[in-house]
């Protein structure tokens, strides 16, 4: 296969580049494009009158084409670079200085549909990202590159790396229940975003669960190589978006790929990236404490000494193993016998949580050719990716290839063919930690060694360990001692370790365009693509234990394959009314089919032989799912009509009538319409010289959000049973979710009002948005009696209120030959409310944890996201009711205080602060960005801070931390000032009968019962403020001077020191948490910590040469 491909590329290649350079009658015109600084322009499309593109400037700014020997002028066109029109000199040479992007200015953006508009005119706010934002500091993807780049605009990466999928929320949370993850769009179609292979399509959670499958999933925008695309524009509001309709509700990424460009024979582009990525930072745990239950447990019942440890007969010295707490004896270096049957001394472990990551690094190359002429242009690219991330076990191949060619027909007739091919192989994919942080379980103890654990999850002969106490088939795998804490990780060892989970997928995204130009006012541009992957996943589950003692192990394949048809056709005409007013018209047709298809075999009560891998080695009966298909569609029609007067002022309005699959009969057709306007104030009246240039705006739209595949429909079994001696039939619910006949789609209907203006001769510039906008119709399921035959029920259950605020400032404090700088920085406030529930409900309960004692609340009129928890009791002065020493928890649902609200998982500010400063060959970049506001409830913190794991538990340990004497006498603690013990505790507050609580309790138990599981637990202590500033990535570049690279034979060759997710300037958590804790795209998993791996830092180089 590899064979053939080079064939045809070696035959390609020499063909496209023959065709370039046919001509007759022509002659040649030289040029090279520079800013003000003279660093060159790269992407400048070269035009001949009647905008017809016949080459793009390489990176070195250079170009050579053919004309014709009566064309004069050409037309010089970048999205960040004003339009000029330049004259062919009399000897074909060319050199022109371009202006940077000023809004006031002509350029021209790619916005719904692939439809390009000056800047001027839009009437609606959109963020442009450019090809440097996406690849200069060797990020992983596309989504994660985007972090304080665009105003507005929210990511959260999650541990995993490149394998994860990250989320990116556009102004807040515009559905409760559905997805709120945008539409992307890569060269006009429509792709898929979502990796969920049980077949719904529409899951917006990435991730499968506590319990069950805790592998962290990935999303499709992944596939997409930062290294091919030349443009992204995101589309923030529902009049920008509105031509999308139903799926526009979260906003639209628009994405342009590179196409070639004309040089001086075949150009060749290199590019590679080498990092190695280790853990950032980790829990603040405390070093000084090691396994055990404190005095009072630990005297009691575990069998232990005053001093904390347990002697055994045969004289050895040991902690209590058999617990999760870390209350047990103060280290002091004395030997003791390990669980594991070994002597070591009792010291510390203090980098034992870091020991169970790994080291991990990511190697990518990139190469394109490229080529064109009057004929055409074609690009070619093939990039590599190799990663292993932290987590053990772990790691990801990925091969991407790209073409991107436009054949010239004739000189009204063209045809734009875009093709990427994406081989990614994924080998065991990340897992959640709720199980080793969030779980009893899985808190190894301060003294643990975690190599331990990486070498004894299985024995000698490749069994599963056997814990103390167990059933023996190794005899000398015996541990000494029974082990509690830790013994999850022995799991996660065996699954990520042993066990094989081999994930390949094949994906093709293709896009055919039409162009043909009718005439100078007539155009027509037919498109159509495909979105087409295949995934291929097998399970490899080792024996456990020999086959002699019972078939065990697992052999699973699964086949899944996802197709999407795209297609669309446009007309557009645009002419004169007058010599002041010109208008355009815009009418067209799309159409989307969505085909999903899968199928599970897995073997069943074990393997027959050992290890062998294959259906006919089960045990049992195999477990046979029959293919499934599972299909949307979605089709519509659409247009637009735009005035342009005087090029000041600018109206346009859109329509788009859609018709969708998942909707029943009769309610699944919808009409979107939108309307914005912009007037430049600046070309209208004298503004004072202080103002280069001003624009005000304002937009009104209206956009969709429909159920999931599937999601509305009614359906019921048929079945059969013997009543009073007849056969009768009868029918029941298909699911345990009833779907709904009457469901509507959700309506967003958005106002949103705009300021942009330059001052200081263009020094500064300001792009300010105010939007306001209510989501009408959320979907939400809800439980209802199982009466109906189901335990919930789909429905139009509220509606949504988001306004915000979106401010982007730029600015070039300093520009000359030798030196500039350019700064830009941006911040956004958004503000939801939960306008309306059916049926006088007052609020919605939208994530419960831990039986509820923490749950995620909307009320009626309050912001989503509310937390809210059983509080600790007090009397009517506000005194804490102690109850048997400890505090009592409200668990009375009658009482009026049974909830709490304690904060909000939402951030009330986001934004960014990006740099490029040169100097000479130098060229350094930085970007931090923040997030203000907000909480984040973190259980598995909580879990820990009982378990006696962080440093603050250290409090009242012992007299010099505030700990009271005492002795333990029938039982009881009895306060002693010369007592045995010294951590004792009387907490502030009053018993039942208002008296002053005077009861003493150890420490042990007060860490350990206040932050307990449920009954006792005070849960406010689960919630913590989440602010933070970050140094998200740095790049520090040197271009070697043309003189050396000319000898080497290469037009540009750079060199950059790269990092990425540096460091935190400032953050509010506490005990090392990250920030960012967050799987998957939901927005509710983004305030909510499930027990995370540790967030990473990654160091690396860059290099980049043009041929």
């Amino acid at each position: 296969m590899r064979r053939k491909t080079f064939k045809l590329l070696l035959f390609l290649c020499p063909l496209l580049f023959a065709m370039g350079v046919y001509g007759q009658n022509k002659k040649t015109v030289i040029g090279k494009i520079t800013d003000s600084t003279g660093q060159p322009i790269g992407g400048v499309a070269i035009e001949l009158p009647g905008k017809k593109v016949i080459a793009t400037t390489n990176d070195t700014g250079g170009f050579v084409v053919s004309v014709p020997e009566d064309i004069q002028n050409l037309h010089l066109e970048h999205v960040s670079y004003v339009s000029k029109d330049v004259n062919i000199g009399s000897d074909g040479t060319i050199s022109v200085v371009l202006t940077p992007v000023r809004p006031d200015m002509d350029e021209v953006v790619v916005t719904s549909l692939g439809i390009k508009r000056q800047v001027r005119s839009l009437g609606y706010a959109v963020s442009q990202i450019t090809a440097k934002d996406l690849t200069e500091t060797g990020a992983t993807n596309v989504a994660s590159a985007l972090y304080g780049k665009a105003a507005g605009v929210k990511i959260v990466t999650p541990p995993g790396g490149a394998t994860t999928a990250v989320s990116v929320q556009i102004r807040g949370v515009s559905s409760i229940g559905l997805n709120t993850q945008p539409l992307y769009v890569v060269d006009g179609v429509p792709i898929r975003l979502y990796n969920d292979l049980s077949g719904n399509l529409g899951n917006a959670s990435n991730n499968n669960g506590y319990w069950s499958n805790t592998q962290i999933q990935s999303n499709g925008i992944l596939d997409i190589n930062p290294d091919d695309i030349a443009s992204m524009t995101i589309l923030k509001g529902a009049s920008a978006s509105a031509l999308y309709g139903s799926e526009a509700t979260n906003g639209v990424v628009v994405i342009t790929t590179k196409k070639g460009i004309k040089g001086k024979g075949l150009g060749v582009d290199f590019n590679y990236v080498l990092n190695q990525e280790k853990v950032a930072y980790g829990p603040d745990y405390q070093n000084e404490y090691g396994p055990g239950d404190g005095p009072y447990w630990g005297t009691l019942s575990e069998g232990t000494a005053n001093d904390l440890f347990v002697y055994d007969a045969d004289g050895a010295v040991h902690p209590f193993y058999a617990t999760n707490a870390q209350f047990g004896p103060k280290f002091d270096g004395r030997q003791v016998k390990y669980w594991d049957g070994s002597m070591r001394s009792y010291n510390a472990q203090p980098d034992n949580w870091k020991d169970f990551y790994q080291t991990g690094f990511n190697s990518t190359a990139n190469i394109a050719v490229q080529n064109g002429g009057e004929q055409g242009n074609y690009r070619f690219s093939y990039t590599r990716m190799d990663y292993k991330g932290i987590m053990p076990g772990s790691k990801m191949n990925k091969n991407n290839f790209n073409f991107n060619g436009t054949l010239n027909l004739s000189k009204s007739v063209s045809l734009d063919i875009v093709s990427q091919y994406n081989n990614t192989f994924t080998h065991n994919r990340p897992y959640q930690m709720g199980q080793i942080f969030g779980s009893y379980g899985g808190f190894f103890s301060r003294f643990d060694d975690m190599n331990v654990f990486k070498t004894r999850y299985q024995t000698t002969n490749g069994y599963k360990y056997v814990l103390n106490g167990g059933t023996l088939y190794d005899a000398d795998q015996a541990f000494a001692y029974g082990l509690y804490g830790g013994v999850n990780l022995f799991e996660y060892f065996w699954t990520a370790l042993k066990d094989i989970n081999n994930e390949t997928q094949n994906r093709f995204l293709n896009t055919v365009t039409l162009n043909v130009a009718f005439s100078q006012h007539l155009k027509f541009r037919g498109r159509v693509g495909g979105d087409m992957a295949t995934w291929n996943i097998i399970n490899q589950n080792h024996n456990t234990q020999p086959a002699a003692l019972g078939a065990t192990g697992q052999y699973a394949v699964a086949s899944n394959s996802f197709n999407r048809f795209y297609g669309d056709a446009l007309m557009t005409y645009n002419n004169k009314i007058n010599s002041d007013l010109d208008f355009s018209i815009l009418g067209g047709v799309n159409g989307r089919k969505d085909v999903y298809r899968n199928q599970y075999s897995s073997t069943t009560n074990g393997l027959v032989n050992e290890n062998f891998f294959s259906l006919s080695n089960s045990a049992g009966a195999l477990t046979t799912t029959a293919p499934q298909k599972q299909e949307e569609t979605d089709v519509a029609a659409f247009g637009t009509i735009n005035f342009n007067y005087k090029n000041l002022l600018f109206l346009e309005g859109t329509g788009r009538y859609e018709g969708t699959s998942t909707l029943p009969p009769g309610v699944n057709n919808y009409f979107y319409p939108s309307i914005n306007a912009s007037f430049v104030l600046s070309d209208a009246v004298k503004l004072p010289d202080f103002f280069s240039y001003a624009k005000v705006r304002a937009s009104y739209g209206l956009v969709g959000n429909h159920p999931n595949i599937y999601q509305a429909n009614v359906a019921y079994l048929q079945n059969g049973v013997t009543y009073n001696g007849a056969n009768v039939i009868y029918q029941s619910s298909y699911a345990s979710s009833f779907g709904n006949n009457d469901i509507k789609s959700e309506k967003k209907r958005e106002l949103e009002f705009g300021l942009e203006t330059r001052v200081l001769n263009n020094l500064i510039g300001v792009d300010i948005s105010y939007y306001n906008n209510k989501v009408h119709n959320q979907i939400l399921t809800l439980s209802t009696s199982t009466t109906i035959g189901a335990s919930s029920v789909l429905g139009n259950q509220g509606d949504l209120a988001n306004y915000g605020i979106e401010a982007a400032f730029d600015a070039t404090p300093i520009a000359n030959k030798n030196f500039k700088w350019v700064t830009r920085f941006n911040f956004a406030v958004n503000k939801n409310k939960l306008t309306a529930l059916p049926n006088g409900l007052p609020n919605l309960t939208l994530s419960s944890q831990d039986g509820g004692y923490a749950i995620i609340r909307a009320n009626v009129g309050d912001p989503l996201g509310n937390i809210y928890v059983h509080p600790i009791a007090t009397d009517d002065n506000g005194n804490k009711i102690i109850e048997n020493g400890f505090y009592k928890i409200v668990t009375d649902a009658t009482d009026p205080n049974y909830y709490k609200y304690v904060g909000n998982i939402m951030p009330k500010v986001v934004g960014g602060f990006v740099n490029t400063v040169s100097y000479k060959q130098f060229t350094v970049d930085f970007t931090f960005d923040y997030r203000m506001g907000g909480n984040l409830l973190s259980i598995p913190t909580y879990y820990q801070t009982g378990a006696g794991m962080y440093k603050n538990t250290l409090q009242y340990r012992d007299a010099a931390s505030g700990g009271q004497s005492y002795d333990i006498v029938s039982n009881k603690i009895v306060p002693n000032e010369n007592g045995a013990f010294h951590d004792g505790i009387v907490l502030k507050g009053v018993n039942a009968d208002g008296t002053a609580n005077t009861t003493m309790i150890d420490a042990s138990r007060y860490y350990q019962t206040t932050y307990n599981w449920e009954t006792t637990g005070a849960y406010e202590n689960a919630v913590f403020k989440n602010s933070y500033i970050k140094f998200r990535e740095l790049a520090v570049s040197y271009n070697l001077p043309k003189s050396l690279v000319g000898k080497m034979h290469f037009q540009k060759l750079s060199v950059s020191l790269i990092g990425r997710n540096l460091f935190y300037i400032w953050k509010t958590l506490p005990h090392g948490l990250d920030p960012e804790i967050g799987i998957g795209s939901s927005w509710l998993s983004q305030g909510i910590d499930g027990g995370n791996p540790a967030p990473t830092r990654s160091l690396g180089l860059s290099l980049k040469a043009n041929f």
